[in-house]
């Protein structure tokens, strides 16, 4: 008997596998309200996510559809140079991250997407009839390089996106049109040219707490404003498309869960290590334990490569070689700050440029952290 995919995570124990409950939440709405037939177009899929997590007030005013639910949260964010990466960084990050955020910035190719128009219309109080009206019109796009990549990455994660554990979030430019008539009276104005729409950035939410992964497996000089902290062997399911990783992650997630929640207190013990006198000690000490930790997610993960049938899709449990670094807080703010796209290569020439030209800065005793992956995994 053939197994299918459906047969073989069903043997598996299932878990609720949740990263942030507040993107699981939204996203389910999101993929609800998917027009039928989408998901077998991934150019489709990508034009439907985005303008589902496009909107307009009564008043014209654009925005992303999270924001509201999302003003007070932070989340990591993936360091990309093509949306071709975006399923290895999935596959790498999900034991690292709670919630990786994926964007394409501004300085990506314009997509037209449509147009909202909204009206208020005024009524005579004495004559009960309308007597004027605001009209607001909206044309917006999203920049991507390519939304059938784009697409078929969202159709294959969708299980992961609607648990919480990954996302993305559109970058729009709009063009604006309004116009007004109150009885006799006329007035009209346009936008000639599409502009970046003002919303919440990647940067906004990676600043509040989150931390940065890098897929490029870059190689960051060290500095006192540039720590390294730790390097260890992360397991990975590989052999899989990003839709089996996706199934086999949902339906058997509690190594991941635990580790997230051990990770997430031990990034409140490691800036205090960083800002210790005997920093080194302190640090050498939560290494022990992270590793400990991950070597105990290892043999998990292995255990049930050996028990459970999934050879049948091919999943075969990998390594992957990972670096922590600590970046000050104050430097990443301006890294951050730097116009121009954020790719891993960008974020650490700007970050040398940044040391070299000050050579006597000292930390200031926040710190965010950066994950750097390498490109390749090998099997366990």
């Amino acid at each position: 008997m053939r197994l299918t995919v459906a047969d073989t995570v069903g043997m598996w124990r299932r878990a609720q596998a949740i990263g942030d409950r507040d993107v699981a939440r939204q996203m389910r709405k999101i993929f609800k309200d998917f027009p039928a037939g989408c998901r077998q177009d991934p150019a489709a899929a990508a034009e439907a996510y985005a303008r589902l997590m496009f909107t307009t007030s009564k008043l014209g005013r654009p925005g992303v559809r999270v924001e509201k639910q999302f003003k007070r949260k932070c989340f990591d964010v993936g360091l990309l140079g093509s949306t071709s990466e975006f399923d290895r960084l999935t596959k790498h990050a999900i034991l690292i991250s709670e919630s990786c955020l994926l964007f394409h910035g501004t300085e990506a190719p314009y997509h037209h997407l449509g147009k909202r128009v909204d009206s208020i219309v005024y009524t005579n109080h004495d004559t009960l009839q309308p007597e004027g009206s605001d009209d607001y019109t909206v044309h917006y796009g999203i920049h991507c390089p390519n939304p059938s990549v784009l697409g078929t990455w969202i159709i294959e994660a969708e299980p992961l996106i609607k648990e919480g554990l990954s996302w993305y979030l559109p970058s729009y430019s709009i063009r604006r049109e309004s116009s007004s008539r109150y009885g006799w009276h006329s007035d009209a104005s346009t936008q000639d040219e599409h502009e970046p729409m003002s919303q919440v950035s990647p940067a906004d939410y990676l600043m509040r707490g989150g931390q940065l992964i890098d897929p490029s497996a870059s190689s960051p000089s060290e500095s006192p404003l540039v720590r390294p902290v730790l390097q260890i062997d992360l397991p990975v399911v590989e052999g899989v498309s990003l839709r089996n990783f996706s199934r086999i992650t949902v339906d058997e997630f509690d190594a991941h869960k635990r580790f997230h929640e051990f990770l997430s207190t031990h990034f409140l013990s490691m800036s205090e290590a960083l800002n210790a006198e005997r920093s080194q000690i302190e640090l050498a000490r939560l290494r022990q334990e992270i590793e400990e930790q991950v070597s105990a997610v290892r043999a998990e993960f292995v255990a049930a490569a050996r028990r459970r049938p999934l050879g049948a899709v091919g999943a075969k449990v990998a390594s992957t070689s990972a670096r922590l670094v600590a970046v000050d807080g104050s430097l990443m703010r301006r890294v951050l700050a730097t116009p121009g796209p954020i790719t891993a290569e960008a974020f650490w020439a700007t970050v040398d440029e940044i040391v070299e030209n000050h050579p006597r800065a000292t930390p200031n005793g926040e710190w965010r952290y950066v994950w750097v992956l390498s490109r390749k995994s090998r099997p366990l």
